[in-house]
């Protein structure tokens, strides 16, 4: 099902029900002119409206999806095993990501993309261990030591990771390996060595650092090539940028 079709099927079932595209829109808490764009196939549904529209339509995710079914070959040993693939999704279809989210039946109660239902995320923690892989998580994320993460890591809530060789951006703290890109955290960071910058909501205890480093409390570093700006005390091996802190600053050379 292409973006026209699945326009389509919105307005086929809105019409089915005698509805307006403005009374549509009033019970997704969204415009008419949202609503308009999804039937003319300009836009897609944030993912957030999928089940609450299912549900206004009284309908399930599978009839405003398209969808497939993969079977193992004939001769396979065991019992074959239905694989669904929904084709109607805000993201590609890149089997080197995963998508953390979680459904209570066919209603959405945590997705990372648009920040809902804090209080359900709290709840869940994502282990992962396996190959190399982008991870974009709804909650918690933790990954075993060994694994290596040869992308990058979005996480709703925390991240506990090794060696990360793309960027981390996560709702609470980071405790990592070392990290090729940036590092972004709503609460603390430590980590071993990060080639980028670092941005923190609390402290950050990091070995060296290949850009800047904004942190709301504390910083305690190897060497940070940028700049350092900090909510307390700055306490580095070496600074190459500028160097602020509200408690002071100490740089060993």
């Amino acid at each position: 099902m292409d973006i026209t079709n699945f326009g389509q099927t919105i307005a086929g079932y809105r019409k089915e029900r005698a509805m307006t595209q403005e009374q549509l829109a009033q019970e997704l808490g969204v415009t008419a002119q949202a609503v308009s764009k999804w039937e003319n196939g300009q836009s897609y549904p944030d993912i957030s409206l999928l089940a609450p529209m299912a549900d206004i339509f009284e309908v399930s995710l599978d009839e405003l999806f398209g969808r497939e079914y993969h079977r193992p070959a004939a001769g396979d040993e065991g019992e074959p095993e239905v694989q669904v693939i929904y084709n109607e999704l805000p993201w590609d279809d890149d089997p080197s990501t995963l998508h953390v989210v979680l459904f209570a039946g066919h209603r959405l109660v945590g997705n990372s993309i648009f920040q809902r239902h804090q209080k359900e995320k709290q709840k869940v923690e994502f282990c992962y261990e396996g190959p190399a892989i982008n991870i974009h998580s709804a909650f918690s994320v933790i990954c075993s030591e060994n694994t290596v993460i040869q992308g990058s890591v979005n996480a709703g809530d925390s991240v506990t990771c090794g060696q990360v060789c793309g960027s981390v951006n996560a709702g609470d703290g980071v405790s990592c390996g070392e990290v090729y890109g940036d590092v972004r955290a709503g609460d603390g960071v430590t980590c071993h060595d990060v080639r980028g910058s670092v941005t923190a909501g609390d402290s950050v205890r990091c070995g060296n650092v290949g850009g800047n480093v904004r942190a709301s409390d504390g910083v305690t570093c190897g060497d940070v090539k940028g700049d350092v700006r900090a909510g307390d005390s700055v306490r580095c091996t070496a600074v190459y940028g500028g160097a602020s802190g509200a408690d002071g600053v100490k740089i060993q050379n």
